[in-house]
C-alpha cells in the first residue's frame, strides 16, 4: 500500500488548508487504497479531517500518526469512524464543548439522519451563543449543503464536522460527499458536458442539476450567507477545480493532479457578536 504524507499547515488560514488538502490528495488515483501518514501534522482542521474521513470510509485506506496531542484530539472527535446514530452522537457530546463530532448522515435512515442533522445544528448554535439571527444564519447553509448531498451526489452517505476555535473566535465547518461531483451531475441530469471549472461556475450562478429545475440557488445563496451576512470565508472543491472566497476575493482555480470524486465544502465564520439578518441574501 502506498504511503501518502499529509503536510503540516504553514498557518491556520483557509488557503493554507486548501494547499495542504491539495498536496495530500494530489496524484492519488480514483479509489486508490493508501496509507495516510499524519506524523508531520501538529493540528488538524475540518478541511483536512473530513475529506480524510470520507476517503478512508469509502476506500478502506489507513493512517498512521505520531503526535500524541493530535492523536488524542482525533480520537475525541471519533476520527476516522465518525458517528452515525443519535445515541452515538449524544455519547460524544460530553467529550468537549467546542466541537461537534464527525457525523455520518445516511440516506436510507431518513428519520435517524434528520434527527442527527438537527442535533448537529443545535450543537453548533449552542457553542456559538444566542446572538439574534445566528440560528437562521447557521442553519440555512448547513441544511442546504446537506440537502445537496442527497439530492445530487447519488451517494448514500454524507459527512459533516464543525469545530469552534474559542481563542481565535471563529468556527470552521466542513461538509463532504464522495459521490458523482458537479460536472457529472450536470452531464447525467441535464445532458451538458462541462469542465469542473465550468460546473462550479454554473452552480454558483444558480443553474440547477435537477431535471425539474425546482431549485438551483442553494449553493449561491448559502455562499452569500456565509461570506456576506456572516463575514466568513468559503471553499468548494469538485473534481479538479476549486472555488475560493475569502479576504474579499473570489476565484475559481484548476487543481492539476488532484481529483475529488464528489464535493467538498468548507467555510469559516467569525463568532457572531451582533445581530444577523440573512433575508437580503436569500433568493
Amino acid at each position: 500500500m502506498r504511503e501518502v504524507k499529509v503536510p503540516n499547515y504553514k498557518s491556520d488560514a483557509l488557503l493554507q488548508q486548501v494547499l495542504a488538502l491539495y498536496n495530500s490528495f494530489k496524484n492519488i488515483k480514483k479509489g486508490e487504497k493508501v496509507n495516510f501518514n499524519l506524523e508531520d501534522m501538529s493540528w488538524a482542521y475540518p478541511l483536512i479531517v473530513l475529506p480524510l474521513t470520507s476517503y478512508i470510509y469509502s476506500t478502506g485506506s489507513t493512517f498512521t500518526i505520531g503526535n500524541s496531542s493530535l492523536k488524542s484530539y482525533l480520537e475525541t472527535i471519533n476520527f476516522p469512524h465518525g458517528v452515525d446514530s443519535v445515541t452515538a452522537f449524544e455519547q460524544q457530546l460530553h467529550k468537549g464543548k467546542n466541537f461537534v463530532p464527525i457525523s455520518i448522515l445516511k440516506k436510507d435512515a431518513r428519520e435517524q439522519r434528520e434527527r442527527l442533522e438537527t442535533l448537529f445544528l443545535e450543537m453548533i448554535y449552542k457553542i456559538l451563543g444566542n446572538t439574534k439571527g445566528t440560528e437562521n444564519a447557521i442553519y440555512y447553509p448547513v441544511a442546504e449543503f446537506i440537502s445537496n448531498i442527497f439530492d445530487h451526489s447519488k451517494k448514500d452517505e454524507g459527512f459533516v464536522f464543525g469545530q469552534l476555535y474559542q481563542s481565535k473566535n471563529f468556527l470552521d465547518m466542513c461538509i463532504v460527499d464522495n459521490g458523482r461531483g458537479l460536472a457529472n451531475a450536470y452531464k447525467e441530469e441535464n445532458k451538458v458536458e462541462l469542465s469542473d471549472v465550468d460546473a462550479i461556475k454554473q452552480a454558483l450562478e444558480g443553474y440547477s442539476t435537477k431535471r425539474d429545475k425546482e431549485r438551483g440557488y442553494g449553493i449561491r445563496t448559502s455562499t452569500r450567507v456565509v461570506c456576506e451576512a456572516l463575514g466568513g470565508g468559503f471553499v468548494l472543491l469538485s473534481g479538479n477545480a476549486a472555488f475560493l472566497s475569502f479576504d474579499n476575493k473570489k476565484s475559481i482555480v484548476n487543481l492539476p493532479g488532484f481529483y475529488w470524486q464528489g464535493v467538498i465544502i468548507a467555510y469559516r465564520i467569525p463568532k457572531p457578536t451582533h445581530s444577523i439578518n440573512i433575508i437580503p441574501y436569500i433568493e
